[in-house]
């Protein structure tokens, strides 16, 4: 039998071995619009770095292409029409019917420190879902780029700068403030989501711009604003890049499973839709990407069908927390690692 000496040292260990976790959730983003995922027109050294040092998933799915139901689905790990969930639609501010049992107080409860950092968006106010901090967030769904007005520790405040750079600079920090916990972090942005940002810095030249992989073949390219949209990408990458260098500087960046995807895409025209909640690919699937050396081989691709509401099973396979009861979701880690498929089907939803 173990003495008890040792079993605590075999428990400390195996609590030393469960990665911080950062989540980034993006808006609005086409699941070919990364160069990771062969675009030849866009700019995104620090996803594509991402994904070169860990897996790029080509059929990620969220539960609902829109915004407020796809991250309700995130964040609860239940699809839409769920009991405890029914986020439906962006109408009236819905949120959750039981934000008791989330991502958040799921890890919570496994010992992580957890917080909350940019766009809230449904029911607008991150404090109700387990998060121990949300020092800044954005309850609405969109903002100007330029002087938002947010919420900073829990009052309303119009902010100096631009909000891409705002969250980002909160979420370092905040990894600087708990370098020493274990934590999750979900980090939501507002871009590529409208108004798009032309960043003289990241300038794109419409006529150099190629159709991007999904689009139709055969097809001119939509009207829409294409310059625009790439250079916000570039943008918020560049902003993801600065606090992936900061966990980097922390020491902390091979210790942390990292974790990108997009709320929806966004169909820019593809088949004549203009926006999203229609399924099509550009609607339906998103760019998702993760990091965890030693755990994920560098370079991986995962083709396996895979949703949004399998973030909890994931996150509790890594932490050792226990999935609450009614989640249909599958943990990514089987598949991230090269061992098995998750499905063979992905199922969604969207009331418009």
């Amino acid at each position: 039998m173990l003495t008890m000496a040792l079993m605590s040292l075999v428990l400390q260990a195996t609590s030393e071995d469960r990665p911080n976790i950062l989540f980034i959730i993006t808006d609005d983003h086409r699941p070919d619009a990364l160069g990771c995922y062969g675009n030849a027109s866009i700019r995104t050294p620090h996803f594509d770095r991402i994904a070169a040092e860990g897996a790029r998933f080509d059929c990620f799915y969220v539960a609902a292409p829109l915004c407020c139901p796809s991250r309700a689905a995130a964040l609860s790990g239940l699809y839409p029409h769920q009991e405890k969930n029914l986020v439906l639609n962006n109408r009236a501010k819905p949120d959750l019917r039981d934000p008791s049992a989330t991502v958040a107080t799921l890890l919570k409860s496994a010992g992580y420190t957890t917080g909350f950092i940019g766009k809230a968006h449904m029911g607008g106010d991150p404090r109700t879902w387990g998060f121990h901090e949300t020092p800044i967030w954005l309850p609405t769904g969109g903002s100007k780029h330029r002087n938002p007005v947010l919420m900073v520790d829990g009052a309303e405040k119009s902010v100096e700068g631009q909000i891409t750079q705002i969250f980002a600079d909160a979420a370092i920090r905040w990894l600087d403030r708990h370098k020493s916990d274990r934590w999750f972090l979900w980090l939501a942005t507002t871009a590529p989501h409208t108004p798009y940002v032309h960043d003289p810095r990241h300038p794109y030249e419409r006529a150099k711009i190629q159709p991007p992989p999904l689009w139709p073949k055969g097809k001119p390219l939509s009207d829409a604003d294409w310059p625009g949209y790439y250079s916000t990408i570039s943008m918020l990458d560049e902003q993801i890049g600065r606090v992936v260098a900061k966990l980097k500087d922390l020491g902390q960046l091979d210790r942390t499973l990292l974790v990108v995807m997009g709320d929806n895409g966004f169909m820019h025209g593809s088949h004549d839709h203009r926006a999203k909640s229609v399924w099509y690919e550009e609607s339906a699937r998103v760019p998702a990407l993760a990091r965890w050396p030693g755990k994920i081989k560098a370079g991986s691709v995962v083709s396996t069908p895979a949703v949004s509401v399998d973030l909890m099973a994931t996150f509790a396979g890594v932490t050792g927390a226990r999935v609450p009861e009614g989640r249909e979701g599958l943990s990514l880690l089987p598949a991230l690692t090269g061992k098995e498929p998750l499905r063979k089907v992905a199922y969604a939803e969207v009331q418009a």
